[in-house]
């Protein structure tokens, strides 16, 4: 069981009470520091693919070209945009590598292309899991074969050997490689993670060196969301082969990474300023931040209150949540509270903007550009 949150001081510095609630709060510094810890722990920038799913803001994308990472996957074509557009602190336009981890269709694939020819020292590719996708993908695009290894939710089996070959075959020199995420391994023990991650990835290995002994290249080989990436570092095989893991969320960190990794030392960087609404029970108090600011979809960890971390979230609507309190204490009316969300990639997903903050400094607002959808090609 994660200990609870250690309480920090309640005041906030006279800037912070001019904004309005509720507000998505990003710490650029605590950003930094949190890549900086997550590339001494995965060995560097040549072995993290990050999934800039959970990032969205082109000031924190930027940080990672400044730390030296290049190599990056997302899940939609504006989060491609927007990162392809990001430039580091020099104001190069960096050579990124970018992989639309998505099966894309028509318009889709038609908007790849274009984005390919827009930035042409950008690579990028795409998935497929059959060799008949192939045709279709633009010829400026690179591609990867998903493998399924038990989520059930996309991909060929990774034991599908015969189609796997098929599809390096059609794809010849635009094969990049094989992409696997595991986020079906998210058990609470560590250890037990780690034992059901690793027979995966044997069948993973075996999978790549099939296409090695067929005489393809089998390229690079991608696993790992935030829960089970440690368990693909400690994978006596992959250490030895061009791979990468793709922690996305460890940047802004959350409750559900800190009970799943709980010997990380990394920060929460993206939190959401909130403002008691409500008194309305002894035990309870009512925050201005419901299932419009803080994502909903785990309702037994909503999130939780900095200032009062003995407070437990009850329940949720759209403008609202309520709080309950063990120990008679609770904030007044009005009172500013820091709350820091059970899932953050929904989270900011729901911002359109966002402060950004360093420590307690405010530095200013910014808009959280690779948000939701496009529905219209450009």
């Amino acid at each position: 069981m994660t200990a609870p949150l250690a309480p920090v001081e309640a005041s906030l510095p006279a800037p912070w009470h001019g904004l309005l609630t509720p507000a998505l709060i990003i710490d650029l510094g605590r950003a930094r520091r949190n890549i900086a810890a997550t590339l001494e722990r995965v060995g560097g920038p040549d072995r993290w693919r990050p999934h800039v799913k959970t990032v969205k803001v082109p000031e924190v994308m930027s940080l990672y070209l400044d730390a030296g990472v290049l190599q990056f996957k997302c899940a939609t074509l504006k989060e491609a945009e927007v990162l392809a557009s990001c430039r580091s602190a020099s104001g190069d336009v960096a050579a990124v590598d970018i992989l639309v981890a998505h099966h894309l269709f028509g318009p889709a694939l038609a908007r790849l292309g274009e984005l390919a020819a827009e930035f042409p020292s950008v690579r990028f590719s795409t998935l497929v899991e059959a060799s008949e996708q192939v045709e279709g993908i633009p010829g400026a695009v690179g591609v990867f074969a998903d493998l399924d290894l038990g989520m059930n939710r996309t991909g060929l089996s990774v034991e599908d050997l015969e189609a796997l070959e098929t599809i390096a075959r059609a794809a010849g020199s635009r094969f990049g490689g094989l992409h696997a995420y595991d986020g079906h391994m998210h058990d609470p023990d560590g250890a037990k993670r780690e034992r059901m991650a690793h027979r995966c990835y044997d069948r993973l290995v075996g999978a790549h060196r099939h296409l090695a002994d067929a005489g393809l290249e089998p390229g690079e080989l991608i696993t790992s969301g935030t829960p089970s990436y440690p368990a693909a570092l400690n994978h006596r095989v992959l250490k030895t082969l061009p791979h990468r893991v793709s922690p996305g969320t460890v940047v802004y960190h959350d409750l559900r990474t800190r009970e799943q990794l709980a010997d990380h030392a990394i920060e929460f960087a993206a939190i959401v300023l909130t403002r008691v609404a409500s008194l309305p029970g002894e035990d309870l108090f009512t925050v201005d931040a419901g299932s419009k600011a803080i994502e909903a979809a785990t309702p037994t960890l909503i999130a939780a209150a900095l200032e009062w971390p003995n407070a437990v979230a009850i329940r949720q609507s759209e403008e609202h949540t309520v709080f309950q309190v063990k120990d008679g204490k609770r904030p007044k009316r009005g009172d500013l509270l820091r709350l820091v969300p059970g899932h953050v990639c929904p989270t900011v997903n729901l911002a359109s903007d966002c402060v950004l903050t360093d420590g307690d400094d405010i530095l200013g607002v910014a808009h959280v550009s690779a948000r939701g959808h496009q529905v219209a090609r450009r």
